[in-house]
C-alpha cells in the first residue's frame, strides 16, 4: 500500500533502528514520533494509509528509536542516532515533522544540522521541562519502573486526550492490552527519563528554515504555553487547536496544516 515498506538499518554505534518508508514523491519527508510504549516495527502499512495525503508528493520515512534498552539515552543522543540514519540513508535534504518528543529531537537535529531540514513542523512539543511535564513524567516513569502496562497507557491517554475523547478511550485501553503489540516497557522508561534532559532553548535561534509550531490548548503534556514560546523565539507562526489535547496530532486538521505549510510556495 503507498509503496510502504518496513525497514531496519544499522546504525554506527552498532544498534539497530526500525523505519517506515512510503510514498513516491519526488521530496523526502522526515517524521518524528513521540514518546510511545506502541511497538512501531511492522505499522508502515498503517502509518502509510493514515498519512496516505503525503504519499504522492513525498517520500516519507518515519523513525523510531534505537532498539534495545537505551538506559543513557538523552533527547540529544536520539537527534545524533536520527541524524547518523538519515546521513547514512542519504536522505538529504528533508521536510521534517516532529511531534512530542519528536519535536524535542527535531530542534536538536534542524539547530545542529540545519542544511538537512529545508521546513520544519513543530507539533505539541516544548524546547525545555516545565512543571506539567515534569508532573507527567513522573507518573509514567514510576508505573514504568513498577512494570504497571496498564498504568502506564491509562495515565498517558489520560493526559493526550480531553475528558470527553477518553469515555471512549478508558473502555479501549483493556482491548488494546490484549490484541497490541507493545515495547518493552524498560525501554519506554529509558525514553521517557531521556526526556527529562531537554534543554535547547538556546539552540532556537539557530533554526533558521520556515517553521511552524502547532499546539494544543487542552495539553496535559507539554502545555500550549510551551508551544507558543518556541514561536515567539523562532519568529514563525503558531496555531493552537482550540478544545484539543496532547493527541491533536492524530486529527485531520492538524495533517492538513502540515502538509498545506509543506507544500505552500515560498
Amino acid at each position: 500500500m503507498f509503496n510502504s515498506e518496513n525497514k531496519t538499518m544499522k546504525l554506527p554505534c552498532g544498534a539497530d533502528m526500525y523505519y517506515a518508508k512510503f510514498g513516491k514523491g519526488s521530496k523526502n519527508l522526515v517524521m518524528i514520533p513521540g514518546l510511545n510504549i506502541v511497538d512501531m516495527e511492522g505499522t508502515a502499512g498503517n502509518l502509510a494509509y493514515f498519512y496516505r495525503k503525503f504519499a504522492k508528493e513525498f517520500t516519507v520515512y518515519i523513525f523510531g528509536r534505537r532498539s534495545g534498552r537505551d538506559e543513557n539515552a538523552t533527547i540529544k543522543s536520539m537527534a545524533d542516532d536520527l541524524y547518523d540514519a538519515i546521513n547514512s540513508l542519504g536522505i538529504g535534504e528533508a521536510y521534517v515533522l516532529g511531534v512530542s518528543q519528536g519535536g524535542m529531537i527535531a530542534q536538536y537535529l534542524t539547530a545542529e544540522h540545519p542544511e538537512l531540514v529545508k521546513k520544519l513542523v513543530l507539533g505539541v512539543t516544548a524546547a525545555s521541562t516545565n512543571p506539567t511535564m515534569l508532573e507527567a513524567l513522573g507518573e509514567w516513569i514510576k508505573m514504568a519502573e513498577n512494570g504497571d502496562l496498564k498504568g502506564v497507557l491509562t495515565k498517558s491517554y489520560d493526559r493526550m486526550y480531553t475528558p470527553k475523547q477518553m469515555k471512549l478511550y478508558r473502555l479501549l485501553i483493556p482491548v488494546l492490552m490484549k490484541f497490541t503489540k507493545f515495547m518493552s516497557i524498560e525501554r519506554f522508561e529509558d525514553h521517557a527519563k531521556a526526556i527529562l534532559s531537554l534543554d535547547c532553548s538556546h539552540l532556537l535561534n539557530y533554526i533558521t528554515c520556515p517553521s511552524l509550531v502547532l499546539g494544543a490548548e487542552l495539553d496535559k503534556v507539554t502545555t500550549a504555553q510551551a508551544s507558543r514560546e518556541i514561536a515567539n523565539i523562532l519568529g514563525c507562526r503558531c496555531h493552537i487547536f482550540k478544545g484539543e489535547g496532547h493527541a491533536v496530532y492524530l486529527k485531520r486538521e492538524f495533517n492538513k496544516m502540515v502538509y498545506d505549510f509543506f507544500t505552500e510556495k515560498e
